[in-house]
């Protein structure tokens, strides 16, 4: 062999030596940056098929299960959705063991449904290390079985093995870049993550600021764990300014796999949400705070953006969960993380989309203005019907209700419905000007809506005069309080319109609204309003102005031409 042909022959060799799973070009198990979690610990859950119905109409591309339920994988086939199925902790000291048992789940559990259902992820067992020092030692066993499976069967180059860890393998995550493994999670952490390194799989996290908070909220500022406004933290070792909790877990994690020697791994987040209800002592629990946090969850992943630590590393979420779960044990928060509820319909709006309409009134005109249009149809459906007949008739009747429609459906989209002080909803507010600030932002209109966003018992909703507004008075409302929120007050006039909390010291500490309201359709996107359940909604009580008073000119001008059509039709 020529010395010329020496380089080339050694770099073949080397390549062929390479592990094969090295190799492989692996099919990521996320796709953009937003998934959820599907938990089924209820008895009240709609079927898998309307499930993933739900999931198409939220257009959610990620999914984890828990375990792998053939019914749960079979629903999924041809959704097109990432589906990541789940190896529970009851079962790893087996596949570990045993070869042969890690064979047989992946040809029974995975394999069959391949590629009708778009298996992309198995995780193998749940929040193990730092947990159950039992089954800590079969966890790496049981990964590498279970990944030896796949490879063996073809299939390790499109379906990812990973294992979701707690917050409880850190030694310590303040500030982030000081976080470091627990010594005894460090020497069973470290085999885990020399394999995934190899196979490419990255470092899942399950990481929920609602625990921090509810864990130390004397200590916590509770607006950094919403993503709402805050001072943050400065990290003086990285030099990096933190302003919401989530973003400073991540950071946390991967300076614990820098720490390591695994400073290229990448950090995922496989949980991560917040409670609407819980008991007494769980604090932060409140529907408010789960809108909130989720609302801002999803706006901050849709940015597609890294975090300060990694900026270029775009962050993917698995949000928990999906359901309200009924069954779940320990305290109450545990069965109310859910975004939607037993039903299909939404536990609260973030922009999703149900199965079924929630129970809060959507942005319409009001029922003064509903009523006009009632009247208007009867009067033109009466009088082409009197004074035509046969076919004729029939086809005036039928266009005048197509065009009525139609009308009903250019009023409603010229609403707007604002959240009032958007994702911070009706509170306290953090300085006087934050709602003068907010409502200088929008653009209100005859037929928008006002959402006030809170929760019942904790604040209220007066409307009230504008001296009143100034001195914070409560004795003559205009109309009742509103006590129960979330609470929906429809605008029915154009001109000012003030609004105070009537709790005592709230309007004070800023809790008012001032707003000047126009007689055309509002042009602002405002974020999507709260859409819970726990009480009904409220509509100003109208004042001398006319149903028709309420319609944008061009809905008026659309009238108008009706009502010439129908006269021509009478000849």
């Amino acid at each position: 062999m020529s010395n010329s042909r020496l380089p080339l022959f050694f770099c073949c060799l080397f390549f062929f030596l390479l592990p094969r799973h090295g190799l492989l070009k692996k099919v990521d198990a996320f796709t953009g940056t937003y998934g959820i979690n599907y938990g089924r610990i209820a008895d009240n859950l709609p079927p898998p098929e309307s499930v993933v119905t739900l999931l198409k109409a939220a257009r959610i591309k990620n999914v984890r299960i828990f375990d792998s339920d053939q019914s749960v994988i079979k629903a999924f086939k041809g959704s097109g959705i990432e589906l990541t199925v789940a190896i529970p902790n009851e079962y790893l000291r087996d596949i570990s063991v045993y070869v042969d048992r890690a064979m047989s789940w992946v040809k029974e559990k995975v394999q069959p449904f391949l590629p009708g259902t778009r298996i992309r992820g198995i995780a193998v067992g749940n929040e193990v290390l730092g947990s159950d020092p039992e089954l800590s030692q079969v966890l790496f066993g049981a990964i590498k079985n279970v990944y030896n499976a796949l490879d063996r069967l073809q299939l390790s180059h499109e379906i990812e093995v990973s294992t979701p860890h707690s917050e409880a393998v850190f030694a310590n995550s303040f500030p982030p870049s000081s976080c470091t493994f627990k010594e005894d999670v460090l020497g069973l952490m470290k085999p885990i993550l020399d394999f995934f390194s190899q196979i490419g799989s990255p470092f899942y996290i399950n990481a929920y600021p609602f625990l921090s908070y509810k864990n130390e909220p004397e200590h916590i500022d509770i607006n950094y764990a919403l993503f709402l406004s805050n001072a943050g933290i400065h990290d003086a070792k990285t030099d990096l300014h933190y302003d919401n909790m989530f973003d400073a877990t991540i950071d946390a994690a991967y300076a614990a796999l820098e720490a390591a020697g695994y400073g290229k791994m990448a950090v995922r987040v496989s949980e991560t949400g917040w409670a609407s209800a819980g008991d007494e002592n769980e604090a932060g629990a409140t529907l408010h705070n789960a809108r909130t946090y989720n609302y801002n969850l999803r706006k901050r992943l849709f940015k597609k953006k890294g975090t300060p630590l990694r900026p270029k590393i775009m962050v993917q979420a698995y949000v928990f969960s999906l359901f309200n779960e009924n069954l779940k044990p320990g305290p109450t928060s545990e069965r109310h993380f859910g975004l939607f509820k037993a039903d299909g319909s939404i536990s609260y709006d973030i922009g999703l989309t149900g199965l079924k309409p929630s129970s809060a009134s959507p942005s319409l005109l009001s029922l003064n203005a509903m009523v006009f249009w009632d009247v208007l149809l009867l009067f033109l459906f009466y009088i082409p019907y009197r004074n035509m007949a046969g076919a004729q008739a029939v086809s005036a009747v039928g266009l005048v209700l197509m065009a009525t429609g139609l009308l009903q459906c250019l009023a409603v989209a010229a609403a707007t419905s604002h959240t009032v002080g958007g994702s911070s909803g009706w509170t306290i507010p953090s300085s006087a000007t934050f709602y003068p600030d907010w409502a200088a932002s929008q653009e209100f209109a005859v037929g928008d809506s006002l959402v006030f966003d809170f929760t019942t018992g904790t604040h209220d909703v007066l409307e009230v005069a504008k001296s009143d507004y100034e001195s914070c008075s409560t004795t003559n409302p205009i109309g009742s309080t509103i006590k129960t929120g979330p609470a929906t007050v429809t605008i029915t006039s154009a001109g000012e319109h003030y609004y105070i909390c009537g709790f005592s010291g709230h309007c004070g500490a800023g809790q008012k609204l001032s707003i000047t309201v126009s007689s055309s359709p509002s042009t602002t996107s405002p974020p999507p309003t709260s859409a819970g359940s726990n009480g009904p909604t409220a509509s100003v009580t109208p004042g001398s102005d006319s149903a028709a008073s309420l319609l944008p000119s061009g809905v008026k001008a659309t009238v108008a031409l009706l009502l010439l059509i129908s006269l021509a039709l009478l000849r």
